[in-house]
């Protein structure tokens, strides 16, 4: 009876001097701060903070020196019993203490037993490698993949952990939605977008240019084909376009969209094949077809602040001329690729490919100019040099999903 007071006094003076606790969120948060402490005297301030029951083996001897702080009270007791070479099974609301080595002893006692994991949303086969790693020197795991599920033999605590991986890990899969608007712009109307351009490799910014402002954006190098460039107002975008339409300075091309997992590749491909008739080594034709089109590969990836990085690899091919001895035409290309981080929902814009037209326009005063022979003298020709930009803007949106039971 003096011995059971003893240790009672012990153990209020150890939660007094160097133990503290607090609930925060639910969720039951110690400090502690012992130098020397028997271990069994410490497991029972931890059941008693926890409300739980710890039992302990004859070899859960020795003293402790530890000093933690706001920690959850489960995670620091495994951490106090992994420094100093302990196990613990949790069971039946019962949290079982023992050495390392008794710990061994006691997997080797345990019933196997037998479960089948269905995987909603990760495919079996990827998650088999990850749950083998945790099985038991006893356990074995098997892949039924018509029915996506794993079929897992092992020892009870190897099943809950299991259990508790799989709920962390068979999530459904963010997706992205990309959109695409290809505009060919007049050269002279690009102030009016609102972007600020950077140069190719995304780090050196160029111009900023708004409604109103003057356009000083220098033609690509030799090697960078594209640059690119961020919208400084979204809401703006379909607005002006639609106005430089209306005034016959832009005309959207296409608008496509896709929808993505996060981390894979999406391609979205917008013009036309044309054939090219070639000879192989016998001599015989052969007709092959090659894009003379817009390609635009896209990889997103979410980041964990909600951002998107996305891997842009834009390719445009169009036809240059006629090869010589007439072999078919020369179809030239120009791509380029880059990595860049955006906010959700934020508008990249891509430029470089510039096109320029020139024509004779002829023009005179009316009536006078259609009068015979001398009708020449008023009227005249000019000659004109139209230069057209290919716009293309690459929106991601983070389209939000949830698990379904």
């Amino acid at each position: 009876m003096k011995a059971m007071i003893v240790k009672s006094f012990i153990l209020m003076a150890l939660i007094g001097s160097g133990l503290y606790s607090q609930e925060i969120h639910g969720e039951r948060l110690v400090s502690m701060d012992f130098e020397n402490a028997d271990i069994r005297t410490v497991l029972r301030a931890f059941a008693d903070i926890g409300g739980v029951n710890i039992i302990a083996t004859k070899g859960v001897q020795g003293t402790v020196t530890l000093k933690l702080r706001n920690l959850p009270w489960k995670q620091a007791l495994k951490a106090v019993l992994e420094i100093n070479g302990f196990s613990m099974i949790e069971e039946d609301n019962i949290i079982k203490v023992m050495t390392a080595a008794e710990m061994e002893d006691s997997k080797k006692a345990m019933k196997l037993e037998t479960r089948i994991f269905n995987v909603k949303f990760a495919k079996a086969d990827k998650l088999e490698g990850v749950i083998s790693g945790m099985l038991s020197s006893r356990g074995s795991i098997k892949v039924e993949s018509r029915t996506n599920s794993l079929i897992v033999t092992d020892i009870p605590m190897v099943m809950s952990r299991i259990e508790d991986i799989l709920a962390r890990v068979d999530n459904p899969t963010p997706q992205v939605l990309v959109k695409a608007k290809l505009v060919e712009v007049n050269y002279g109307a690009l102030r009016e977008l609102g972007v600020v351009w950077r140069a190719g490799n995304m780090e050196d910014v160029r111009t900023s240019t708004h409604s109103g402002a003057e356009l000083s954006v220098p033609p690509p190098a030799s090697n960078a084909a594209f640059y690119f460039g961020k919208l400084l107002s979204q809401a703006q975008l379909d607005l002006v376009i639609s106005t430089l339409e209306d005034e016959n300075k832009a005309n959207v091309l296409s608008e496509p969209s896709i929808l993505v997992a996060d981390n894979q590749e999406a391609m979205i491909l917008s013009g036309k094949k044309i054939p090219i008739v070639t000879r192989d080594f016998a001599g015989n034709q052969i007709i092959q077809f090659f894009d003379v089109a817009l390609k635009l590969t896209v990889t997103p990836h979410i980041s964990p602040d909600g951002k998107i990085v996305m891997d842009l690899h834009p390719v445009i091919s169009d036809i240059a001329g006629e090869a010589p001895g007439a072999v078919g035409p020369v179809i030239s290309s120009q791509e380029a690729q880059t990595k860049l981080t955006v906010n959700n929902g934020e508008t990249v814009v891509i430029g470089g490919i510039i096109k320029t037209q020139s024509q004779d326009v002829k023009k005179g005063v009316p009536l006078l100019s259609s009068i015979p022979i001398i009708g020449n003298l008023f009227k005249y020709t000019k000659h004109e040099v139209n230069k057209t930009e290919l716009m293309i803007f690459v929106t991601p949106q983070i389209v939000e999903t949830t698990a379904s039971e």
